[in-house]
């Protein structure tokens, strides 16, 4: 499957570096709306550059589009892909909301090709070695996951300019860009929330900074602290009347995992892949290569609960995007 990517930012080459571990995808082009930037990029990897989209639209050699731009614009280039009868591999936050994952998922299936939300969690070993275990610490009480980054723009948001990931026109703010990880850990273990709150920190604009999340299931609370102006500790808790499970750094690697009981703590984690993106390539060239319409159905209805999730969340903080106001 020969494959284009959307976006130069340092993201893209990290997928890229994953890329190299699956033989099913070979790089044909780079795209770039600024060529001086996408010949910069691209050189790199010895592929051409395109800068018109519509010209990589039409490209018959390309089935495949990796999406690292923007989040505004992740929903209209996905739907483009799809409408030429391309898959798509989008980074997160997949959509903006959930009126446009529904869209999406409706020319997916209209198309038969896939468009995946690239959470690199889902496809974790240690996801699965966590969701094993659980049983040795039920009944499970709490949940406390944390996702705290002070973001390298943060400075510049204080000196007066709006970044992108500051800006409700671009659907950025700390929900979208680190909340996705607790949060879609959260619901991968436990799934849809029976009811959710969610308080924060504003900017002047209304963009959220940081901000605590509580997801509410009928047996246990899970709580999400999430922080892109402060600094702070990584880890997830997972609290059970007979034990624990430590995950203790961010939720969005889940290097280590460890079991905590009144007789024993041991470590339960399998090796990962140091590039955290490698399972999920894997994961989409065997759906793809396979047509596994079932399995890809299993991750759309997490994407969907988590969207749904982030729309609840933003509406109870009154955060209204741009996107928000085109649906």
């Amino acid at each position: 499957m020969r494959l284009a990517t959307v976006g130069t930012s340092v993201i893209t080459h990290h997928f890229l570096d994953a890329l190299k571990h699956e033989p099913y995808f070979e790089l044909a082009y780079v795209y770039s709306r600024s060529e001086e930037k996408g010949l910069d990029f691209a050189k790199q990897y010895e592929v051409p550059v395109i800068s018109d989209w519509n010209t990589l639209l039409s490209q018959m050699d390309v089935d495949v589009l990796y999406v690292a731009s923007p989040n505004d614009v992740h929903f209209s280039q996905c739907l483009d892909a799809l409408k030429a009868h391309k898959h798509v591999i989008c980074e997160k936050p997949f959509v903006s909301n959930l009126t446009e994952f529904n869209e999406l998922m409706r020319v997916s299936n209209e198309t038969k090709h896939f468009c995946f939300d690239a959470m690199t969690l889902m496809h974790l070993p240690n996801l699965k070695v966590i969701k094993e275990h659980l049983h040795e610490i039920e009944p499970i009480k709490l949940m406390n996951s944390s996702m705290v980054q002070y973001s390298s723009r943060y400075d510049l948001l204080a000196q007066g300019t709006i970044p992108n990931i500051f800006d409700l026109n671009h659907s950025g703010g700390a929900l979208m860009d680190l909340g996705v990880y607790p949060m879609g850990l959260c619901i991968a273990l436990f799934g849809k929330p029976e009811s959710l709150h969610y308080e924060c920190n504003k900017y002047v604009n209304g963009i959220d900074l940081s901000g605590v999340l509580t997801l509410k299931y009928p047996d246990k609370v899970c709580v999400c602290v999430i922080g892109k102006d402060s600094r702070g500790m990584n880890f997830s808790y997972i609290s059970g009347e007979r034990g624990a499970i430590v995950i203790p750094e961010q939720p969005s690697r889940l290097v280590s995992v460890q079991l905590i009981t009144p007789k024993e703590t041991r470590e339960l984690g399998v090796e990962q892949a140091q590039n955290a993106m490698v399972e999920e390539i894997k994961a989409f060239a065997q759906i793809i290569k396979n047509n596994d319409w079932l399995t890809y159905q299993s991750h759309v209805k997490n994407t969907e609960i988590l969207m749904s999730c982030l729309d609840q969340a933003r509406k109870q903080a009154n955060i209204v995007f741009k996107a928000d106001q085109l649906v």
